[in-house]
């Protein structure tokens, strides 16, 4: 049977392409956008960065990711984000005003209206968020919403259920003190042995202890009890029916009639990072406690809103390089001297430190058929790069689906009102799909408080 650890680094590694995706969406959103390794040649790899510098020139950069990703945050915050409320439908009116009432407390007790945008934009940028719903043992019985970084986040599945419904091993990367790891999982000396063996050069280095936190369904045999006294049948372990029947003796057992099934519960193995297991929880909860929503998740893939415009930031970025080095090579203010013209007693230097002065006067000496000093000043050539580059910041619209209109731009002064609101919500319809299925993800996590 493969154990619990094997199918946590089975579940770790299926997602390590994911997270290098993940972490070029996020340096280009930030900023980094020259980073990306090319071959220059003869196999040789090295940074776009690099290989421009190498060049003598200076890469430049227009990022216009990080504007289409506020902007798409500032239409969810405008118009989308509200606490999600229980209906009618869903529970009778007297218990509907209680639940309602513990969401709103719980939102507010949290910062949902702060965290809320922080996990759209991380839905942007990785295609994936998730949070951790922690019971409610303190702050007057508010549960903890926490968000957990998709960078230290596992989960498996059988299938491809964009709902989630069938994961069967969910869990997180901690990164902990050596303190902290003691007080939580050493009961006596022999147990902080074991942790020193584990984690002794992390604690004399100071540095973070690993801690994998993995829920996992697994299958129990269980036992089932029917009294046919009251006709009640209920569900426990082996043990604890085997124990009822020796305590109740002879007319017990004849009044009961044990069976046996196979149920599925969530457990909670804490493991370290050599597979170690720190500590197993059975029965720890019907359900295990994250929330979360891969978009898309297509065939057990997910890619970001972010990835789909990359190429043209890249094409982008090299169009205004290319514009740079262009008016860097034209000719600008170069002065043609003949050498039979340079006066007595001066050089070229002479001359150039002359020309350069303000009021200055140069005397030259003029030969027949030879021309007089000029100065040459040519524009760049044009190749088309400005038009390309109004292409390229076209695409990055239709392709973001962040307009103008969207962006609260006039398209004329004379635009109506009315035809503004229009033109605004036909903008949204694109971007509809991603904003709902963030904001379902956000329903659940109503529904888990």
């Amino acid at each position: 049977m493969v154990s619990v650890y094997e199918r946590a680094v089975g579940a770790w590694k299926g997602l390590g392409k994911y997270r290098e995706e993940r972490e070029r969406c996020k340096r280009y959103v930030f900023g980094d956008q020259w980073s990306d390794r090319i071959n220059v040649g003869n196999g040789v790899m090295m940074k776009e960065e690099d290989a421009i510098m190498s060049y003598g020139q200076l890469p430049l950069k227009n990022n216009i990711l990080r504007r289409i990703v506020r902007n798409v945050i500032g239409v969810y915050r405008s118009q989308y984000y509200k606490v999600p409320m229980a209906s009618p439908e869903d529970y009778p009116e007297g218990m509907m005003k209680e639940v309602n009432r513990r969401r709103k407390r719980t939102f507010h007790e949290n910062r949902m209206e702060e965290l809320v945008p922080r996990l759209l934009e991380e839905f942007l940028l990785s295609g994936l968020v998730a949070v951790k719903i922690a019971p409610a043992r303190e702050r007057g019985g508010v549960c903890r919403i926490l968000p957990v970084t998709p960078d230290n986040f596992f989960f498996h599945s059988d299938g491809y259920d964009p709902r989630g419904w069938n994961v069967d091993l969910i869990g997180e990367m901690h990164a902990v003190s050596y303190a902290t790891l003691a007080t939580r999982f050493c009961k006596s000396p022999e147990d902080l042995e074991r942790l020193e063996a584990l984690y002794g050069g992390c604690r004399e280095n100071c540095s973070p202890c690993r801690v994998a936190e993995v829920w996992h369904l697994e299958e129990r045999v269980m036992a089932t009890v029917h009294d046919r006294r009251t006709g009640r049948m209920t569900v426990m372990p082996m043990e604890e029916a085997a124990e009822r029947l020796r305590a109740g003796g002879p007319a017990l057992k004849s009044a009961l009639k044990v069976g046996a099934t196979v149920s599925r519960e969530w457990c909670r193995t804490w493991l370290a990072p050599d597979g170690s297991v720190l500590r197993e929880e059975r029965n720890a909860a019907r359900m295990h406690p994250y929330v979360f929503k891969a978009y898309p998740f297509v065939d057990g893939e997910m890619h970001s809103y972010i990835s789909d415009i990359i190429d043209q930031q890249r094409y982008v970025n090299r169009l205004i390089t290319l514009y740079d080095f262009i008016m860097k090579s034209s000719a600008k203010g170069v002065l043609l001297f003949p050498d039979s013209s340079i006066p007595r007693g001066w050089d070229l230097q002479d001359v150039a430190d002359e020309w350069a002065r303000f009021n200055s006067v140069i005397p030259y000496r003029a030969t027949p058929g030879v021309p007089m000093p000029t100065q040459v000043s040519v524009n760049s050539t044009n190749i088309g790069i400005a038009e390309l580059l109004k292409i390229e910041l076209q695409m990055l619209e239709d392709i973001s689906s962040v307009s103008p209109t969207l962006q609260g731009k006039l398209e004329t002064t004379a635009t109506s009102g009315a035809l503004f609101a229009r033109q605004n919500e036909a903008a949204q319809t694109s971007l509809l799909d991603i904003l709902r299925s963030f904001g379902e993800m956000v329903g659940q996590i109503a529904l888990a408080i």
